[in-house]
Formats: C-alpha cells, structure tokens, sequence
C-alpha cells in the first residue's frame, strides 16, 4: 500500500461542533462506538470541559480559538506496517512540529515547543496538544490528537498559564476556518515527512525547536 498523500491523512471529513463536553472524549467516544472514519476533524466553538495535559482544564472563551480534534487509524498510514506503541513518540513529535510550523507561519518566528506539548511563543503559551492513544494488544491503532490554540481572544483567566494568542502578536483578527485548513496542511506535511525520516531524525528536529523554563 502507497503512503498517504497529504490530503488523505487529516482533516477530511469537518465535523463543526458549536458546542462540546471535549472534542477528545467526543472523539474517542466515536470510535469506541464504531463510528470514527479515520482523518476526521472535529471543530468546536467552545468546549464545556476542555481536556489539557494531566487532567488540566483548557480555558477559552466562545468563537475565538481553535479547538479541535483529529483522529487517525494507524493502518489507514500503511496497512502493512504494525503499528508498534514504540512510534507513538515519533508520530507526537511530528504533530507538534507541525502546530509550531502553522502558528511560526503567522507570527514570523519565535515559536517553539515546551514539553511534553505546549506551544510557546517567546515566554508566552500559544497553545497546547493533548495526545491521546488506543492499543490492541500490542499493536497501536488508533490516535486522537486533540489542539487547542489562542487565535483571537485577549483577556484570559487570570490562573492561565502567561497565555498569548495570536491577535495579540500580529494586532488583527483572524478567520477560525482558514486558520484550521493551514493548520490541517501543516500536520499533514509533518506526518508525511515522519513517515520519509522516521523517529529518530524525527526527535532531532523536535529537539531544535525546543524551550525550557527552570521555573516551570
């Protein structure tokens, strides 16, 4: 089976959800169930219980950010392959490579990655990644990759983690829908170029791009 092209890999179908408990466990819920086609995007407007890392809260106020997610089949990649857990590390380094690569578009540097998978821009917090994965057996078959980035709200909660988004860089408003097919671009070209290098290239380049804080 051929590798995946760039527009079979994420994105297609757009699933719109004005509202949503968490486009994660909306997600996982649809697989779970039989439901999920592989690729899909589901985009919320605003999120009851947005999910960050380590059982986090992910604030955002109503039509303003981009909060979505993706999910993915792993044998939908190469049918041939098996999928080890092992990759798991590689394929998340690539889908934050290619969330650094979207928002650095748009902001003309300074963008980087603070671990495990925040998005940062300068000292300020862009955006976050919530990667979430399903194994059988031993085999890893499904990932559900969950984004939440701060596009056009200004004022955040004041337990917001030095938050910055992307209208107060640039000084406009920004277009939500545009916004999620660069990004769905982005990690599709990331993907598929996990794929050509694998892992261990794949860690390199994430290495380069991250930042570290002593005091966070």
């Amino acid at each position: 089976m051929p590798l995946a092209t760039p527009f079979n890999i994420l994105g297609e179908p757009l699933i719109e959800l004005p509202l949503v408990d968490s486009t994660n466990i909306y997600a996982m819920a649809q697989i779970k169930d039989g439901l999920a086609k592989s690729g899909s995007c589901f985009r919320a407007d605003f999120q009851t219980h947005g999910k960050g890392q380590h059982g986090r809260v992910w604030e955002s106020t109503k039509g303003q950010n981009l909060l979505c997610t993706y999910i993915l089949e792993l044998k939908q990649l190469d049918s041939l392959k098996k999928w080890s857990p092992t990759h798991q590390i590689g394929f998340s380094a690539a889908i934050a490579l290619g969330i650094r690569s979207f928002f650095d578009g748009y902001t003309n540097g300074d963008t980087k990655i603070k671990r495990p998978n925040d998005i940062y821009w300068r000292d300020r917090k862009a955006g976050g990644i919530l990667i979430e994965n399903l194994v059988r057996g031993t085999e890893w078959t499904w990932s559900v990759v969950g984004i939440g980035i701060n596009i056009n709200q200004t004022v955040f909660s004041p337990d917001a983690p030095n938050p910055v988004s992307l209208k107060q860089i640039t000084g406009r408003d920004w277009e939500i829908l545009s916004l999620q097919e660069s990004l769905t671009k982005s990690l599709n070209a990331s993907i598929l170029e996990w794929q050509s290098n694998g892992d261990e290239k794949t860690m390199q380049q994430f290495d380069q791009h991250i930042i570290e804080f002593n005091s966070k």
